[in-house]
């Protein structure tokens, strides 16, 4: 992963959590992201599963068994509480 992805994506955590209130849960999806982030630069990239954090994971990406390439993903825990507090 890039010097610019990993900003990137810092970026794209900050802006979620500030964007909306959810209080501790704040906290852990930054958390998550530092475990994940963490994980990867000490163990490498095959470390990686999708069991990894509570609010965001690390998925395997594209089409097909197989595929190398990885990215992040909301659980469906966090989409269902970013779109509660939309409404």
């Amino acid at each position: 992963m890039s010097g610019e992805t990993i900003k990137i994506w810092i970026f794209t955590i900050e802006k979620l959590t500030q964007s909306f209130n959810y209080g501790y849960d704040n906290e852990e999806i930054k958390n998550d992201y530092d475990f994940i982030r963490e994980k990867l630069v000490e163990t490498g990239f095959e470390s990686l599963t999708g069991k990894d954090g509570k609010w965001i994971q690390a998925r395997t990406k594209g089409p097909g068994h197989g595929s190398t390439s990885r990215a992040f993903y909301a659980r469906k825990e966090l989409v269902e509480k970013i779109f509660e507090l939309a409404n």
